[in-house]
Parts: structure tokens; sequence; C-alpha cells
């Protein structure tokens, strides 16, 4: 069973806006070409059966008074294709933040995405931390293991006059994992796009409650490095993710396989990147 734990349904202002940047493209290696034409939930569901991938988990952000319709957007996009599932988001300075957290446990979502550099907030911030302990208190009252995933593009400073402070650096993000261990922890991007390797690595340690989806980094490390994450952080703790419709499926599977077959991973540690852990993780 193979999944893809990290996919976008973008609008097109934000493709537009991406495009135009020409030298984060670059960087970052995304295939700008045609981005538009997959912002269809019916394209990703065509692409994800065309390469025999049986679910994609949905990543939505939004600013504070937006997170409840956008949440909706979602609910409604994976309840209409049977391959789409959704993963719901919040905002630390939201109003009803306790009453979102219920509603979206209440319609079985187990987990939710940030993009603090686009959301504008510190991780470390009060704020952060009173909405994590939230999740934390509302999931452990109903015997659930929340999941949080974050997004870990350092360089939206340059590309998109992000605050400093509002970047998910490994430093920060390290921070929270071992705060909360009662939380499942996904860093995006093998946890730093374009992050210094060393930081990644030495900041990042290998703990229970902290994953890494594939999402872009084969693009922008180095393959040594990328196979020293996979090595470190083992099959168990990996998640294949294409950050479509950034990259497509057929591509990212031949290239995220030829990485998992030069770490020396076994057909079992493969298919456990390739989608096992995800269903265990998410219980698809």
């Amino acid at each position: 069973m193979i999944i893809d734990s990290h996919c976008h349904i973008f609008t097109e202002r934000i493709v537009l806006n991406t495009t135009a940047k020409t030298s984060m493209v670059n960087n970052l290696r995304l295939k700008t070409r045609g981005a538009s034409e997959r912002l269809r939930p019916a394209s990703l569901q065509e692409s994800l059966e065309r390469n025999g991938i049986a679910k994609c988990l949905l990543l939505p952000t939004a600013s504070p008074g937006k997170v409840v319709n956008e949440n909706n957007r979602f609910i409604e996009i994976s309840a209409r294709f049977s391959c789409l599932s959704t993963l719901a988001t919040l905002h630390p300075m939201m109003r009803r933040l306790e009453d979102e957290i219920q509603r979206i446990f209440d319609f079985g979502i187990e987990g939710f995405k940030f993009s603090s550099f686009s959301q504008r907030f510190d991780l470390l911030s009060p704020e952060s931390d009173a909405m994590l302990a939230e999740i934390s208190k509302s999931a452990n009252s109903r015997n659930i293991r929340p999941k949080v995933v974050f997004d870990t593009f350092v360089g939206a400073d340059m590309y998109f006059g992000a605050r400093p402070d509002h970047l998910s650096t490994p430093s920060k993000l390290s921070q929270l994992v071992h705060r909360y261990q009662g939380i499942d922890f996904i860093c995006a991007h093998m946890g730093g796009l374009l992050a210094d390797f060393d930081e990644i690595r030495e900041a990042l340690c290998p703990l229970d409650n902290l994953y890494l989806d594939t999402s872009n980094a084969a693009h922008t490390l180095k393959e040594d490095q990328f196979i020293d994450l996979l090595k470190i952080h083992e099959a168990s703790h990996i998640l294949f993710g294409t950050d479509w419709p950034w990259f497509l499926h057929e591509k990212e599977l031949v290239r995220i396989g030829s990485l998992l077959v030069n770490a020396n991973f076994s057909e079992s540690e493969q298919a456990s990147v390739l989608g096992g852990n995800a269903k265990a993780l998410f219980g698809f």
C-alpha cells in the first residue's frame, strides 16, 4: 500500500505567486509547468490511481479568520474523493481555538498542519505553546494520539519576506518534539527545506514521536545527505511525500525508491516508508 503523505490543493493565486519567484523555483527544483492544471482534486485522484497509490494526505493552512472555512473546504473535498484524506489546520491567534480542535476530532481527523512562515506565528511563542497544549489535552481526553505536521521552508524569509522568527527551523522543531512527547510530529521536507544540513542532522535527533517526510527534499539535498538522514532516522520514521502539485507521482516514486535502495533498505523497510508508516500513523 503506497500513501503520499504530503499533498496540496492550492489556489490559482498561490501557484501564480510561487511561479513568479524564478530564483526560488530554480533552487527548489519545482515543476511549475502544468501545476495550474493539477489543482483540481479530480486531477490528484487520477494521478494517485494511475500510479497505484492508495491514499494521499492533504495539508491545509489558513490565517486566523479563515481556519474554519478552510477546514470545511478540505473536509468536503476528502468526502467526495475516495483517495484523498485530509488533516485540518489551526492558528494560535484564532478565536474559539478549543472549539475547533474538538470539532475536528469529532470529524475523525486526528492531526493538524502548520506553515508558520505563511501563517505568521512563532513556534515557540506562548500562544503556540497554549495551542499545542490544548491539542494534547483534548486528544488525551478522547484517547487519541494527535499528529502535527510542520512545514520547514527556512528560505521563506528570503523569498516571501517572512519574519525570521516565524520560520520552522530544525532547532525550534526539536524543542517542540522534546516538550510534547504525547504528540507525533512530522517535519516536512526531511526536516528542513534549504536548511543547513548540519543543523538538521544535529538538532533533529531520532525520537519515537519524530517523523520526517520526503517531500521536495530529494531535489534540494545531496544524495549522500538524504541517505544519511534515512539511516539516522531509520525506515520506521520516514514517510513518502511528493509535495503535489509541484512534483509528479510517477517521477517521485522512482526517485525516492532509488534512494531507499541506495540506503540499503530491505523490501519491507521500503514498503514501510512508501506507505506502511503512514497507514499505521494515520489509521488508513
